[in-house]
């Protein structure tokens, strides 16, 4: 009887491929789209000083009230274009074994690696501690740091909610921050009190309930920090950080938001074809857009930098 090897020719499944996607990116949750007609343009902004006045507002008898005056403030905003392209030949799409499909796996990469620079542009932003005020930072050393002998990360973390202008309402963490924080002793004494049938380290949706905010985002998302031909070598995108942030999901007219990304022109992937290229010719994808990543409420966030070692 024939070997079972020779019995068989291998080919290429068509119900099974393999391919590695970056982790859920977290910049649309943290810096919201707000799409504009124009490149660039002004907006404004309501001094704030004008909502907080404590104003008399007494009035007598056939009196006339006391007369109050507001203002406003301009800003502007200048979008950046990205863009992402690469021909697919023709001959290439024709010999394609299943599942592969050349034209939508090309224009599903160009789109994950604009993503992963967006990713990073965002996080640059938020995680830099530039962007806020002298009194919305901290930066964590030593035995302070989440783990060490003299920590304290719920008052840390207590102390950037609250220390927000505006009540922070979402929590942002770097992946290695959040997995040192979710499994401190302290933390989880918080969220799973003794005698609790709740066992592990400590959930999302139990810290955002422990300090009373709508979300908690984890920036898991890694890129490459080697050299083209060299051996990969992988780093987070977000690092050992966290921020309390206010974020407004769909900032719009007298609305507040830490940041926003503004976007003249949204994400669109375009097609075009050149018959003089190979023998069949060849299809260019182009995945494109623009952006401008804009804190406009920094006082809205507190950075807790180096969160961990």
């Amino acid at each position: 009887m024939p070997e079972t090897k020779t019995l068989h020719v291998d080919t290429v499944l068509t119900d099974l491929s393999v391919k590695y996607t970056n982790e859920a990116m977290i910049w649309p949750l943290v810096l919201p789209l707000v799409k504009v007609a124009k490149r660039s343009d002004k907006y404004f902004i309501y001094k704030k000083e004008d909502s907080y006045r404590l104003a008399d507002d007494a009035v007598i008898a056939k009196g006339l009230p006391n007369e109050i005056t507001w203002g406003v403030l301009e800003d502007s905003y200048s979008v950046v274009d990205h863009a992402l392209g690469d021909w697919v030949p023709q001959e290439v799409i024709d010999n394609a074994d299943n599942p592969l499909s050349p034209e939508a796996d090309t224009a599903l990469f160009l789109n994950l690696l604009l993503d992963v620079a967006e990713e990073k542009r965002v996080a640059d932003v938020v995680f830099n501690a530039n962007t806020y005020p002298a009194g919305n930072k901290v930066a964590l050393s030593g035995t302070g740091q989440w783990g060490g002998s003299a920590d304290d990360p719920i008052g840390d973390l207590m102390s950037a909610v609250e220390g927000c202008f505006m009540r922070a309402n979402t929590l942002v963490f770097g992946a290695e921050a959040w997995a040192k924080f979710r499994q401190l002793p302290e933390v989880l004494d918080a969220v799973k009190p003794f005698g609790s049938q709740t066992a592990g380290f400590a959930t999302p949706s139990e810290v955002a309930a422990l300090f009373e905010v709508e979300s908690v985002l984890i920036g898991r998302a890694r890129y490459i920090t080697s050299r083209e031909g060299q051996t990969a070598s992988y780093a987070r995108l977000w690092g050992k950080h966290c921020a309390a942030l206010y974020v407004a999901k769909n900032p719009g007219i007298r609305s507040i938001t830490f940041g926003t990304t503004f976007c003249e022109m949204p994400r669109q992937v375009q097609r075009d074809f050149d018959p003089k290229r190979g023998v069949k010719g060849a299809h260019y994808i182009k995945a494109a857009w623009n952006s401008d990543e804009k804190v406009i409420a920094p006082e809205l966030g507190y950075l807790i930098q180096n969160a961990i070692v």
